[in-house]
């Protein structure tokens, strides 16, 4: 991320600050999803159903919000999506109750889903556009920044005697701070934003019948699913795989939240190191061999009887799964003219919905095979497999840098 020939750096400063705060306001949940099942006395696919109602928001609004850059700019929605993320928060932290949550959850993530699809596009504006996917990893590492301050930012929290909630009274100043940091920096001159709202429509409409854009949504949806049902399961797992919390008594929930936080930091590491092999190294490639290690790392997290290999495990399993979005991202964008840009960063952010179907079914299968009490978690991690294979074939058939249509 060098300072950009075109003047952008404050910008570009204050995009890195909101990656860094979605990567948080999203990616807390898996400390909070025990919190939630005690709290409000509900079983761990309920719990896991209301942090992912977050990832619903971007299914049903990446798309609107898509043709929305287009017809106001990408300034306009990145502020609307930055409003729209205080609210959320500020009503999570003010609100209690298992479904005002599950609605501020929703709202988070509305605005987050106005904020990503406007920023990963116009990174690609502000920074080395011939290194794309390089550029876009190098901002995921700060999402994984967030990602892994905020479970500890929980533990924290509660060590002062307040309830975890509290958290998100912290996320509202932050939120606020990347609202007016978004507000006053210059941004890239957009043109003819009122007749491309009607070319949108017909880029949209192009995109949703070719089948290498499916197939590269598909890989999105799985990809984010596979990353949040992981993150969002580990606490759950390890209290009921390894009765966390009777062989470490007050210990526990620091150790569950520092596993879920360590887990975020392994992806966060990978990222930052991914920047440099993406540099290297053609991104498919690099995708096979990335998957192979996320599939291994998480058998070992599974099968262990090991506490201490698990806990090394999942972290490893977060670095092995650091290149997939900005990877497969990348090479969506790079199979198309520019044009394309906008619908292909609306379509491919509507998968991200996949974070919420996967993570409550991997929990509710475990349940099912197993008990409510006792959940069967190897069968329900087998889940996660699936999605690494599929994510593997992205590798053989992503075509990249190819100029379709």
């Amino acid at each position: 991320m060098t300072k950009s020939k075109n003047n952008y750096f404050p910008l570009l400063i204050a995009v890195a600050f909101a990656y860094f705060t979605f990567g948080a306001i999203t990616n807390v949940a898996g400390a909070i999803v025990p919190k939630i099942k005690e709290t409000y006395h509900v079983s761990g696919s309920a719990s896991s159903f209301l942090a992912c109602v977050f990832f619903i928001a971007y299914g049903l609004t990446s798309v609107p919000f898509g043709i929305l850059i287009n017809k106001f700019g990408t300034k306009f929605t990145l502020l609307a999506g930055s409003l729209i993320t205080t609210i959320g928060v500020l009503m999570f932290a003010s609100v209690p109750g298992y479904f005002p949550n599950m609605t501020a959850m929703f709202i988070c993530g509305v605005g987050i889903t106005a904020i990503q699809v406007a920023a990963n596009p116009l990174v690609k504006e502000i920074s080395n556009p011939e290194k794309y996917a390089r550029n876009l990893t190098l901002f995921m590492v700060l999402f994984g920044v967030g990602s892994t301050v905020a479970p500890y930012i929980v533990t924290f929290i509660k060590s002062k005697g307040f309830e975890w909630n509290y958290t998100y009274w912290l996320f509202t100043i932050i939120s606020v701070l990347m609202l007016l940091a978004l507000a006053f920096p210059k941004y890239p001159e957009e043109k003819s934003l009122e007749s491309g709202n009607q070319k949108s429509k017909g880029n949209f409409s192009v995109l949703i019948k070719d089948p290498l854009m499916m197939m590269y949504t598909l890989a999105i949806f799985l990809y984010v699913g596979v990353e949040v049902g992981v993150a969002y399961n580990i606490a759950l797992f390890l209290e009921d795989v390894h009765d966390i919390s009777s062989k470490l008594g007050n210990n526990a929930e620091a150790i569950k939240n520092a596993a879920v936080g360590n887990y975020w930091f392994g992806l966060l590491v990978g990222r930052l190191i991914g920047g440099f092999i993406l540099d290297k190294m053609p991104t498919k490639k690099a995708i096979q061999i990335y998957i192979t290690g996320a599939a291994v790392a998480l058998g070992f997290a599974v099968f262990s009887s090991n506490l201490a290999i698990v806990l090394w495990a999942f972290p490893m399993v977060g670095f092995f799964i650091s290149i997939m979005f900005p990877s497969i991202y990348g090479l969506a964008i790079d199979s198309y003219k520019r044009e394309y840009a906008g619908a292909i960063s609306g379509i491919l952010c509507t998968a991200i919905i996949g974070g919420a179907v996967i993570a409550p079914i991997m929990t509710k299968i475990a349940e099912v095979t197993g008990r409510v009490q006792e959940p069967n978690w190897k069968l329900g991690m087998m889940i996660a497999f699936l999605c690494y294979a599929y994510i593997f074939t992205v590798g053989i058939w992503a075509k990249g840098k190819e100029i379709r249509n």
